[in-house]
């Protein structure tokens, strides 16, 4: 490719890079569910970058659950999708639903897991504090080790179980929610960090040769 292409393609993708972090569209679900744009680049949204970075933590764990609990389920000839999202619900509920109180008793499920006309629905981990995230990261791993060497009921029991008396495991919230495309800013923002280091690596060379 030559170099004025290059430069096009780099400036299309820095200009894409920018619109993206600069537009994010986040829901205030406490405000009448009202959506808001934000600028991610703000220093004053640190803790929503913090809390995308994270999300994409959780989802890479996701992943290898889902990845084991369709390997056994298809071993079992049972079809993956009923299943695997009642497994789900179980999981969420392990962390979101055992130490918190709710003054409506299906305002939890309603809220995340059953009720498809709810903004909320499936988007658990997108309400979440950061330091909460990072304790449902704990909580992932412990489960998704006893899943790799037995089936979901053992293993959900097991985990639940064992953070019965920790107090980390219980769901604090925080607005606004994640906004819809946060892994396609997540990988905006490996973009920048991509760059960061190459200027880096190319400062320490231009310091070499003034030596």
């Amino acid at each position: 490719m030559e170099i004025k292409a290059i430069l096009k393609l780099e400036k299309k993708y820095l200009k894409h890079c920018d619109y993206v972090l600069t537009n994010a569209k986040v829901l205030y679900w406490k405000k009448d569910l009202k959506t808001e744009k934000v600028d991610l680049t703000h220093e004053d949204n640190k803790d929503l970058v913090n809390r995308i970075l994270l999300r994409n933590n959780i989802s890479d764990i996701n992943k290898a659950i889902n990845h084991y609990l369709v390997e056994r389920l298809r071993k079992a000839n049972l079809e993956v999708k009923p299943y695997i999202k009642n497994y789900w619900n179980e999981i969420i509920e392990g962390f979101g639903y055992t130490k918190n109180k709710y003054s409506n008793q299906n305002s939890f499920h309603n809220t995340f897991l059953t009720n498809k006309d709810s903004a909320l629905y499936r988007k658990f981990p997108d309400c979440l504090t950061a330091e909460s995230m990072k304790n449902y990261i704990i909580y992932l791993r412990y489960y998704l080790n006893n899943l790799k060497s037995v089936g979901h009921k053992e293993a959900i029991e097991i985990t639940k179980k064992h953070f019965a008396e920790d107090e980390r495991i219980k769901a604090y919230y925080q607005e606004p929610a994640l906004p819809d495309n946060w892994s396609e800013i997540y990988k905006q923002i490996q973009f920048l960090k991509s760059r960061e280091r190459l200027l880096g690596v190319d400062s320490e060379d231009e310091s070499d040769k003034e030596k």
